[in-house]
């Protein structure tokens, strides 16, 4: 099958080999392409891989951390914890912790207490399989206090594209609303948006 198109090679190894438990050594050939069809047309689960994959070239490097930036912007949970591995290992400022559910937990408890969260990531390094990065992001507390963090991620990713080792060191410091500098509407960061270097952070 080297060369040939994915969807090719399922279709010719679901036709060739009956499903286990099938009593027909001939199957209706209309019932085996629905099964084809079904297969081929059914969504990977998102936890399953990340794209870009490793071995990571600059240009693949700094897609994908935007794209991790992009996940964190969306500020939901469930949606970023898929982006690790089931036993990922984290150290975040003083938490130490593993597994995607205590990832899940901690970005729920995070994003109750950093309100109109505003992140920037920024490449920095990368070898095959890690990423060093540097960031920024602004929020406010619920007493309406302001504050912007900085800090600098080592990321360490599986043949997949998920992360399983992630290390943050970060720092915040409180600010006044006049002087934020992430004022775009919640979510992604539009692609004009100045980056961390532009803004002389």
């Amino acid at each position: 099958y080297e060369g040939a198109h994915p969807e090719s090679v399922v279709c010719s190894m679901l036709l060739a080999h009956p499903p286990h438990g099938s009593t027909s050594a001939q199957p209706n050939a209309e019932s085996r392409w629905d099964q084809v069809r079904a297969f081929v047309r059914a969504p990977l689960p998102p936890s399953r891989f990340r794209l870009p994959l490793p071995p990571f070239t600059l240009e693949k490097a700094i897609e994908k951390v935007r794209a991790a930036e992009d996940g964190w912007n969306s500020r939901d949970p469930t949606k970023v914890s898929t982006a690790y591995t089931e036993d990922t290992q984290w150290r975040n400022r003083d938490e130490i912790f593993s597994g995607r559910a205590a990832v899940q937990a901690f970005l729920e408890r995070k994003w109750t207490k950093e309100l109109d969260y505003r992140l920037i990531k920024e490449y920095w390094a990368h070898t095959e399989n890690r990423i060093a990065v540097r960031f920024a992001y602004e929020y406010h507390t619920k007493d309406g206090q302001w504050h912007r963090a900085y800090g600098n991620e080592n990321w360490e990713f599986d043949a997949q594209g998920l992360m399983a080792i992630r290390h943050a060191s970060i720092n915040d410091i409180a600010i006044a609303e006049a002087d934020r500098l992430y004022r775009w509407p919640l979510g992604r960061r539009p692609d004009d948006h100045p980056s961390l270097s532009d803004l002389g952070l």
